[in-house]
């Protein structure tokens, strides 16, 4: 269920990049594609071990689909021992697949211009939301069952340009893996170095103005606040009984990047549940908990045109982040996807309305392993925390992107 839920949501990007608008209008700018290739080395950690091994390799494709913001679809596979081989000298294979966001902060706070090294910045901080996949392996004479898990990840890339169409690249990526992953007994963590080159298709890099962009870097920023019901789920059982639901206030502060794209940061959270108690008949223990995390929007509403005068924008998001439990403090990784109704009701003011599908490690949820037992798949068949949320937006200054008056108004 979860698997179909992360693909559809991860889909909705895919299908906005296809120039399929009419000819005077685009989503993102022409020849702003790019194919990336690298190879290079892993450092695995797991349950307080680790080993560096060789090779990793990377393949990306990706679009620019703002001044500062690309996308890009990212493959990577690492040889290293397994969990269940660490120390000896055989290796397994690891297969990542992630839907990427690189961040331009030079085009987003300073002048740029084309030149070998982007200044004053040399890096482009990224996050990335994906699977990770580990076929089945055998060590000491036991075969264990391959496993395959959510990832999240976060890095920098640092290119240099070296012909009109060329880059190489440096690339640092650290993959956060949940707990009990490969056999692990702890949190589970794949740093990757990997150095490559990028053909793009355009010779210009910041050409990447689209139609409607926002105008500055302080225009179209805002601010809001919201609160409702969330659900505590595994796999949707016990969706009847009151006692799994809690309570998620939020606040968030983001920015539409052009009338399609915006980014915000969302910390919300405040109380779940654990596991349905089958022996007492009543909703598991209540928990309090905080999560903070980075969503990417996509405006449906102007995806193929951009109308005057429409007040309703339909906001598809993908986005990870952090979640923590406050009475046991320990810091693990969630993704999370969603749709927002956003109404637009006067220059400064929108009104919202939030439906969000929240995965949950097993751990934060309150599944604890027994002696000797493997969560390997329990990231996509346990927690979960479905919300729905309705509060008020404040925008900021400046605000072209999300509604333009009617022509003669």
């Amino acid at each position: 269920m979860k698997k179909t839920l992360l693909i559809f949501a991860v889909s909705i990007f895919i299908f906005q990049f296809p120039n399929s608008q009419a000819q005077s209008y685009k989503t993102v700018g022409d020849n702003t594609w790019f194919l990336s290739l690298g190879g290079g080395g892993v450092l695995y950690k797991h349950s307080g071990e680790g080993q560096f091994s060789v090779p990793t390799a990377t393949v990306n494709l990706g679009c620019w689909i703002t001044r500062p913001l690309a996308f890009r679809f990212g493959f990577d596979m690492m040889m290293t021992p397994s969990h269940y081989q660490n120390g000896g000298t055989e290796n397994s294979m690891y297969f990542m697949g992630s839907a990427e966001f690189l961040w331009d902060v030079n085009a987003t706070f300073f002048n740029v211009y084309n030149g070998t090294l982007q200044k004053p910045i040399p890096v482009y901080p990224m996050l990335g939301v994906g699977m990770v996949m580990r076929p089945s392996v055998t060590a000491a004479g036991v075969t264990h069952e391959g496993d395959n898990d959510f990832q999240a990840m976060l890095g920098l890339h640092f290119p240099v340009r070296f012909a009109s169409l060329w880059d190489a690249f440096f690339e640092y990526k650290w993959f956060f893996l949940s707990q009990h992953f490969d056999g692990s007994a702890n949190n589970n963590f794949m740093h990757s170095f990997t150095v490559g080159v990028t053909h793009r298709w355009g010779d210009n890099p910041y050409s990447r103005k689209t139609e409607f962009a926002s105008r500055n870097t302080a225009e179209d920023w805002w601010v809001g606040f919201g609160i409702g019901p969330n659900f505590s789920s595994f796999k949707f059982r016990n969706i009847g009984e009151w006692g799994m639901y809690g309570i998620t206030p939020e606040i968030q502060f983001g920015r539409n990047y052009s009338n399609v794209w915006t980014i915000r940061f969302e910390l919300g959270g405040l109380t779940a549940h654990e596991p349905y108690d089958t022996v007492e008949g009543c909703a598991g223990a209540q928990y309090k908990y905080t999560n903070l995390h980075t969503d990417v929007m996509v405006n449906l509403t102007h995806a193929v045109d951009y109308t005057r005068g429409v007040r309703l924008n339909v906001l598809p998001y993908l986005g990870a982040g952090l979640i923590w439990r406050y009475d046991e403090p320990t810091f693990n990784l969630t993704a999370d996807f969603g749709v927002m109704l956003r109404y637009y009701v006067s220059h400064h003011s929108d009104i919202y309305v939030d439906f969000k599908y929240m995965m949950v490690p097993p751990t934060i949820a309150g599944i604890q392993p027994e002696a000797g037992e493997e969560l390997s798949k329990s990231y996509l068949d346990w927690g979960a925390l479905p919300s729905i949320t309705v509060g008020y937006i404040y925008n900021f200054g400046s605000s072209s992107t999300r509604y333009r008056y009617p022509v003669g108004q």
